[in-house]
């Protein structure tokens, strides 16, 4: 038996309690804990305050066979008598720090982090995640502490770099509270350094998380390079490749640059996987990098010390490209210490780090809501043209590090553009700022180089103009970047089906489709074929317009099979381009590579349901359109299999509780609490779950978009109703009242709610009785025709038990085509 982490003391369960005492010593305040639950301290150690001598206890074990599993250390407010204990319950922290500055690990000479000269000093914002999250504001107040630890040390030139190996999925990159402080503090404390992880929601666009979308922060995507994933995985790859998990930008210039994101470091004793991988391996790494940085700097350039903006900037532009990867997945590339450490050395000899400046810089993109960004991102298939131009604003950024040397002079500054791709151009080869008075870009676009369908990604590089003299290409100034989306699109010509080219990936590689899904369509198939003699194992994920993946293509040997194929329905999908990723798995095979083709065939069925209700029982009405300009041959069946409801309710600071009753006839609960995406983007981090009467949680799901689901099966079916709580933990980067609601009370989205610092959200409530499927008018196979709708009739059965009041009926609509793809889709419908 390997000890809880909640079993502190070895003795199987996690119920023991500790005496603590807290005194006044001659030395200070000391506090003392009864370790071994013996009711006595005499053997017990007296601890200060670690930061003042570094002491720790463990618990000793009533075990025979384990180890303590935690370290702890104590914090004394000797103001308000309170001790916080301090240790790593899920061995991340640990893991990360060893990463970034960890030395001899596991007494192995030589295997030591990147910078392991470095001070580390641990910074709890989130407690345990099976209890709770974080807290309102916790994550801000961290912020804050390394804030103004940072001012404290500026003047013994100890500079303070921040590592955040944490985040949650985004709706709109770059618009999350927590970002925007981020954006706002980062420049007022020229002695603080913020590294964070892109995230790991991967491979798909627009999946940088919050608060890696932040433009002040240094954002790390995660590599693989080629001899960890030969010797850790078995990886079949001649070269440095991204991990598919690894977040990508897109509406934002993210990821900053990429490291590796998988490393063997330290962990605690209660864990034993000392290999990790994920975008948080990748951001200590870094961390450590401008540890080096930074160290460099101070020996070689005594009272200098380059702010965050700087070191940004020689990451970013001294970084080794990933070739086959455009700029928002790899942002300038693969850290390098030495490369970057020579920029910095170069830029102080020519003048360019002594007048670095910062920027702010806005354009229109029509994905945000108020449509405006810090990057040109077309994914709706328009592409701007010559009477449509993108014209971006930039103001030079007020930060403290680079404040200028004559006060009383005025800012003036000349830049010379150019483009870094042949499809766009500006109207302006120089441009100028003067003092508080932004400038104006204005780029064109050019329709006919982007004809073939795909992604476009380039940069607008502004650089100093010096008359003639040619400024340096790592000088950069600012960068404007411009996506564009092109995608394959349907037509009745083609039968509502395309056929890419056939491309081929090497072990590693991947590649990305778009596809514009037209009106009308019920579903559409994706299809992967790849050549016989391919060798590698292919495989997809199908991705909706925000980054999340709505369904996979199974994998792929061209030994075993030649095609995969899945279907998705439309409402899935959702609005929006759709992107499908196809990658060539490394992790198998030899490394050959693999020619495919990719096809996207739409089923163009539009089919609406609605419920008529007759006391106990009903009828479930469906009208089905051909949209196609063929007939679809095939059957609709139906079965109606539990019922749901809806309600509004509202929360008032981090916390809410509801009572969810499971009726003693119900298979299962599905549950789900839905926040509008500009409530969700003022979040740091959200749980859900459901707890039991005894308190313990029976099941829970961490945010990574505005809406989770959460499922409960039934284990005492037919026995007795049994109730359990809804509890919701809302951690925000700035605190709101303490209050909790728990009224039930219907209300609305109202954005007076939201200033008043409460949180609305929705509850979706399915209860799951399954009954068999049954054809609609008791018909078999039905041919549809193009634009004659056809109207179908089922009885809704009643439900066992009964549906509760306030409840609606809930069922599943199934289509199954006819033919040799034979295609099955089913649709959820209620009322």
């Amino acid at each position: 038996m390997v000890p809880s982490l909640r079993d502190f003391d070895g003795d199987g369960e996690s119920t023991s309690l500790f005496g603590v005492v807290l005194y006044q010593a001659s030395d200070g305040w000391r506090v003392a804990v009864d370790t071994d639950t013996d009711g006595s301290l005499v053997s017990e150690m007296s601890l200060r305050n670690y930061k003042e001598d570094h002491q720790t206890f463990i618990f000793p074990q009533k075990n025979d066979y384990g180890e303590p599993p935690l370290t702890v250390g104590v914090g004394i407010n000797s103001e308000q008598k309170r001790v916080a204990f301090h240790y790593d319950m899920n061995g991340h922290g640990t893991r990360v720090g060893g990463i970034a500055a960890g030395y001899s690990i596991n007494n192995e000479p030589g295997f030591d982090g990147v910078a392991p000269g470095a001070q580390l000093i641990s910074v709890k914002f989130s407690s345990d995640p099976d209890d709770d999250l974080t807290i309102s504001g916790t994550m801000k107040q961290a912020y804050d502490y390394a804030a103004a630890l940072a001012d404290s040390l500026e003047k013994e030139g100890i500079p303070v770099v921040v590592n955040m190996s944490f985040g949650i999925g985004s709706m709109y990159e770059g618009k999350a509270d927590m970002e925007e402080y981020l954006d706002e503090l980062i420049p007022r404390h020229p002695n603080l350094y913020v590294v964070t992880s892109a995230g790991n929601e991967g491979p798909g666009l627009s999946t940088v998380g919050i608060p890696a979308a932040a433009t002040q922060v240094i954002t790390v995507g995660a590599l693989l390079p080629e001899g960890i994933g030969r010797d850790s995985y078995g990886a079949a790859i001649d070269r440095d490749i991204l991990w598919d998990f690894s977040s990508r930008g897109g509406e934002v210039d993210k990821p900053d640059v990429v490291a590796p994101g998988t490393a063997i470091s330290t962990i605690p004793r209660f864990s034993y996987d000392m290999r990790a991988s994920g975008t948080s391996m990748a951001s200590p790494y870094t961390t450590g990098v401008i540890a080096l940085l930074l160290s460099a700097a101070k020996q070689k350039y005594p009272g200098w010390i380059p702010g965050q903006g700087l070191i940004r900037r020689a990451l970013r532009q001294s970084g080794v490209t990933l070739e086959g990867y455009s700029s928002i997945e790899q942002g300038g590339g693969v850290v390098n210490v030495r490369h970057a450490w020579e920029a910095l050395q170069r830029w102080k000899r020519t003048g360019y780090a002594d007048a670095f400046q910062e920027y702010t810089i806005s354009t229109y993109s029509p994905l945000y809501p108020d449509g405006d960004g810090g990057a040109a991102f077309w994914r709706s298939g328009y592409i701007p043209d010559s009477e449509s131009r993108q014209e971006f604003t930039i103001y030079i950024r007020d930060v403290e590090a680079y404040e200028p040397v004559d006060p009383s002079q005025e800012f003036f500054r000349a830049y010379r553009l150019e483009s870094n791709v042949p499809w766009m151009k500006t109207i302006q080869q120089t441009v100028y700022i003067a003092g508080d008075e932004g400038t104006d870009v204005e780029v064109i676009y050019d329709r006919g180089k982007m004809v073939e369908p795909g992604l476009y990604t380039g940069k607008i590089i502004a650089r100093r103009a010096h008359g003639k003299k040619q400024t340096p290409a790592d000088e950069v100034e600012f960068e404007l970047l411009n996506t564009v989306i092109v995608p394959y699109r349907f037509s009745p010509e083609g039968d509502y089906t395309v056929t890419t080219s056939p491309s081929r990936l090497k072990s590693g590689e991947s590649k990305r489709f778009y596809f514009a899904i037209p009106s009308g369509a019920l579903a559409t198939t994706f299809t992967l074929n790849a050549q016989k003699d391919s060798r590698s194992t292919l495989s997809g994920t199908i991705i909706d317009r925000f980054g999340q993946a709505q369904g996979y293509l199974p994998h792929l040997k061209s030994s075993e099979r030649t095609e995969a194929s899945s279907t998705i329905t439309t409402s899935l999908l959702g609005d929006g381009i759709i992107e499908i990723v196809i990658e060539a798995d490394p992790m198998d095979g030899a490394g050959n590579d693999s020619e495919f083709t990719l096809t996207a065939e739409c089923l163009m069925l539009d089919v609406k349901t609605d419920i008529r209700t007759y006391g106990e029982t009903g009828e479930l009405v469906v009208v089905v359109r051909n949209t196609d300009t063929k007939p679809i041959s095939g059957t609709f069946e139906y079965t109606l299999k539990g019922y749901a409801r809806n309600l509004h309710d509202t929360m008032h600071g981090g916390f809410y509780r509801a009572p969810i009753k499971l009726d003693r006839h119900d298979g299962a609960l599905w549950l789900a609490v839905k926040f509008a995406p500009e409530d969700y983007m003022r979040s740091t981090d959200i749980l859900i779950r459901l707890v039991d009467s005894s308190g313990q949680s029976q099941v829970q799901e961490v945010y990574n978009n505005p809406e989770e689901w959460v499922f409960l099966p039934n284990f005492y079916r037919d026995s007795l109703d049994r109730w359990y709580f809804l509890e919701i933990v809302f951690g925000t980067a700035t605190p709101t009242s303490s209050s909790a609601s728990s009224s039930g009370s219907s209300i609305e989205f109202s954005l007076d709610k939201r200033s008043a610092g409460a949180i609305p959200f929705e509850i979706t409530e399915k209860h799951v009785r399954p009954t068999d499927f049954e054809k609609l008018n008791g018909y078999g196979e039905r041919d549809f025709y193009p634009y004659v709708p056809r109207t179908f009739k089922g009885e809704l059965p009643e439900l066992e038990g009964g549906i509760p009041e306030g409840y609606y009926r809930l069922g599943d609509l199934r289509f199954e085509e006819s033919g040799y793809r034979g295609r099955a889709v089913e649709l959820e419908f209620g009322g």
